[in-house]
């Protein structure tokens, strides 16, 4: 199983590969290591998505970015699903390339539609646009999504461009901390070009913004992403994820002794248990046990007449 680390961006929308490169050579340089490709699909509009043979289209294929950027940064497929009520599962189950994706993102746009991605659809993250910011979750399906370990996205370039999506995205991030103390949220892009990436370290900053406490805004672009990637890898291969680490020993508390550290504690052994060889033996010495104390102390006792004669 993968182990995923440094700082991670879960939306890039797709585009040509002249214009996805710039893009991505910007976030190499800002300190990111995983990047998400993502790719819509809106089963709201298209009427025949329940009888196709597949609505899902093929992921956008990533080894020409791989052979570029090569061990400087990993790319994931990510689809991004628009949909109103649970009958989208009729068109997700029998699709074949949806399980060619690393992630599966929920973009409900009515409140049934909400507390279904929460409660059992199938996915990793759950994410909003503009005609979806006004949905209100209750507590419940909040924790029951946060159980799940799915993930909550807030998106800041289109905070950047539009100032009525700036003043939805706080509210929406606000109302987040108040049913949810912001947990499992996570801070993606959507960036469509290199000027509306921002580093890490400006996000840990703006996460104050959307309410999050400075530990939540580094665990936004850093630690719940990674634990969203390694879930998804466990929902593709299997119910479990196992992932295999150094152990770190630690000096105060460590089961395993060098031999100096054997020879040591021998020698320690030895000299306490001659000493108290020795302790023991002093006080034998002086007091041993009352019958042998009695007739070392006591005089000797006077002959009598007779027995001088004899």
């Amino acid at each position: 199983m993968n182990n995923f680390t440094g700082f991670t961006d879960l939306c890039i929308p797709e585009a040509r590969a002249d214009v996805l490169e710039p893009i991505i050579r910007e976030a190499i340089e800002l300190g990111y290591r995983n990047l998400a490709i993502e790719q819509i699909i809106d089963v709201t509009t298209d009427a025949n998505a329940a009888s196709k043979q597949d609505v899902v289209p093929k992921p956008y294929c990533l080894k020409n970015l791989k052979a570029s950027f090569g061990g400087q940064i990993r790319f994931f497929n990510r689809l991004t699903v628009i949909f109103s009520d649970a009958s989208v599962s009729l068109v997700l189950n029998k699709s074949n390339n949806i399980r060619c994706y690393n992630l599966i993102a929920a973009l409900p746009t009515t409140l049934s539609g909400l507390q279904y991605a929460c409660q059992t659809m199938v996915c990793d993250i759950i994410t909003h646009n503009s005609s979806t910011n006004p949905l209100r979750l209750a507590r419940k399906y909040y924790y029951l999504a946060v159980e799940r370990d799915i993930a909550f996205e807030l998106k800041y370039a289109p905070t950047i461009v539009d100032s009525s999506e700036r003043k939805a995205t706080i509210g929406r991030a606000h109302r987040y901390h108040s049913v949810g103390k912001s947990k499992n949220v996570i801070i993606s892009s959507e960036a469509k070009n290199p000027f509306q990436l921002r580093s890490p370290y400006d996000l840990a900053n703006l996460g104050l913004i959307f309410g999050l406490s400075e530990e939540q805004s580094k665990e936004s672009i850093r630690g719940i992403p990674n634990k969203i990637l390694l879930s998804a890898e466990s929902r593709r291969f299997g119910k479990a994820g196992v992932i295999i680490a150094r152990r770190i020993k630690s000096a105060e508390d460590s089961d395993d002794y060098s031999d100096s550290e054997l020879e040591e504690d021998i020698s320690d052994d030895d000299e306490n248990e001659d000493e108290g060889t020795f302790e023991d033996a002093d006080m034998d010495d002086g007091n041993g046990t009352d019958e042998e104390n009695d007739e070392k102390e006591q005089p000797p006792k006077k002959m009598s007449k007779h027995e001088k004669i004899k």
